[in-house]
């Protein structure tokens, strides 16, 4: 059965062209559905552009959640991958979270690190706390909980009750999945941060969104 690969984009014209270069082998047999977020730096132009796409559009930037949430409620297919459009993850990887099975696997979560090393940099830290608080939650033992690479059936997601508008829709979903599967299983994932001068959008107030979401779940 395909999938239906769901990125939010917002204000990413500079890595569009090779985000869809590297995302077109997938679209033989997957759907690839991007929700622009209210882009207004051209990034909506070359989307409509690209024929291989399947385009939500948000006329006003409305946050990350609010791009995901739109974005599983038109997806085609039972099977969603979620992933971000700004190439810190690498698309070819994609397919390494492609196995889903009714029986075995039902819910795949990609993972950034094997093992944080909180103080490498002030983001490495953030990601050790929450994970650690959303792990205590939730009696799990998750590496990564912000990741936004997830596999999963759009049956275990009700978008209705979706709360998030902001990058806490990552960790409200991850609430979701691993109450919902009894096992998630974790993938490495090659990952390539991004600094603010390179379009980076996470800030540290988002954490306090993020964990206010974790702890509400």
């Amino acid at each position: 059965m395909p999938y239906s690969i769901i990125l939010p984009i917002h204000n990413e014209v500079k890595h569009i062209p090779e985000l869809l270069s590297r995302l077109e082998v997938y679209s033989p047999q997957d759907e690839i559905l991007v929700v622009d977020d209210g882009s207004a730096d051209g990034s909506l132009e070359l989307l409509k552009d690209c024929s291989f796409i399947t385009l939500v559009i948000l006329d006003q930037n409305s946050g990350k959640g609010a791009a995901i949430r739109k974005g599983i409620s038109h997806a085609k297919y039972n099977k969603i991958i979620l992933t971000d459009g700004d190439l810190e993850l690498e698309p070819a990887e994609l397919k390494r979270l492609m196995i889903l099975d009714n029986e075995k696997t039902t819910c795949v979560f990609g993972t950034r690190y094997s093992k944080i090393g909180p103080f490498h940099s002030l983001m490495n830290l953030g990601n050790f706390f929450f994970t650690g608080v959303f792990n205590l939650i939730h009696q799990k033992n998750l590496t990564d909980a912000l990741c936004c690479a997830k596999a999963f059936y759009k049956s275990q997601i009700d978008t209705e009750l979706l709360k998030s508008i902001g990058f806490d829709i990552d960790v409200e979903l991850a609430a979701i999945l691993v109450n919902k599967n009894e096992h998630v299983k974790e993938i490495i994932l090659s990952y390539s941060r991004r600094d603010r001068s390179e379009g980076k959008k996470l800030r540290l107030i988002d954490g306090w969104s993020i964990l206010k979401r974790i702890v509400r779940s």
